[in-house]
């Protein structure tokens, strides 16, 4: 007799415990990747608050109930560091605990987990190109005159996340300008170095579909000047330069960036007579770009 009393108590034990473990479907994903819906309502007994482990093949993630109506839940990550791992019309399984993850999980999973917590430190390159117009600018021995600047960039980065929402590049820039005044022009030829700083506010990411980021960065590099019969050479330094931004992903691994910045860049070339001449100038530019993460 005490056998099936064991029996039947484990059984229920059992069914009890299988039924707090359901397969259900994504319905819908945000943008931010923050928040996603599922078919769970008042009618099972949802309510404002309650947390739920979120579980795929090799992922969990931990997620409160934020709204509620009669059939759908929204449901938000807890953890605000982390991007949702699953897609709409993923199925996963659903356990309404948060101990699900660190009680029945092995250490292989709980590894997972914790990984999926944390955003992944992105590497990328990037290759821009963009137009600038001189807005003032100052030249050492040489009288006061009506001018015109205009150039064209082309640059390359390397980039490495630093933390979530800030990274760091370094790259080369290639600078052709035209500085065109009365009854003369001169051409004027870049090569720098260029490192920025960048800044990227993931805090719209519901507003919008790509990242604005604002940067500030510095350069240094090689100059030279050219008409007819003068050519100087020597060095420029980039500093600063400040940009703002927007990134649009295609999908994963491209994104396309338009931004515009203004650069404040002094030359200081050699004439082959040996006299010294220095340029401080301001630049404003607007250029288009492709990042590419590997």
């Amino acid at each position: 007799m005490r056998f099936y009393h064991t029996l039947i108590l484990a059984t229920l034990l059992f069914s009890f415990g299988a039924s707090a473990f359901e397969l259900i479907m994504i319905q819908a994903v945000s943008n931010s990747k923050k928040t996603f819906i599922t078919r769970h309502g008042k009618r099972e007994g949802m309510t404002i608050g309650n947390t739920a482990t979120f579980t795929a093949e090799d992922v969990s993630i931990i997620a409160k109930a934020v709204n509620i109506t009669s059939n759908f839940t929204q449901w938000e990550i807890v953890n605000s560091m982390a991007i949702l791992p699953f897609a709409k019309g993923q199925t996963v399984t659903y356990y309404p605990t948060e101990e699900y993850v660190w009680a029945l999980s092995t250490e292989e999973a709980r590894k997972k987990y914790i990984k999926s917590m944390i955003p992944t430190l992105k590497q990328s390159f990037t290759f821009r190109t963009g137009l600038s117009r001189g807005l003032s600018e100052t030249v050492s021995d040489a009288p006061v005159a009506s001018s015109r600047r205009g150039g064209i960039q082309a640059e390359v980065y390397y980039e490495r996340d630093l933390s979530y929402n800030i990274a760091f590049d370094v790259g080369l820039r290639y600078d052709s300008e035209v500085l065109t005044v009365p009854n003369a022009s001169y051409t004027t030829k870049r090569a720098m170095v260029v490192a920025d700083i960048l800044y990227y506010f993931d805090q719209l990411k519901d507003i919008i579909k790509g990242e604005i980021y604002v940067g500030l960065g510095a350069g240094w590099g090689y100059s030279n000047t050219q008409t007819v019969g003068l050519s100087q050479t020597g060095n420029a330094m980039l500093l600063p330069t400040a940009k703002i931004g927007l990134s649009l992903p295609f999908n994963e691994n491209y994104e396309f960036l338009l931004d515009t910045a203004f650069d404040t860049i002094q030359t200081k070339e050699t004439q082959e007579s040996g006299k010294v001449q220095s340029t401080n100038q301001t630049n404003a530019k607007v250029g288009i770009g492709l990042r590419k993460y590997f």
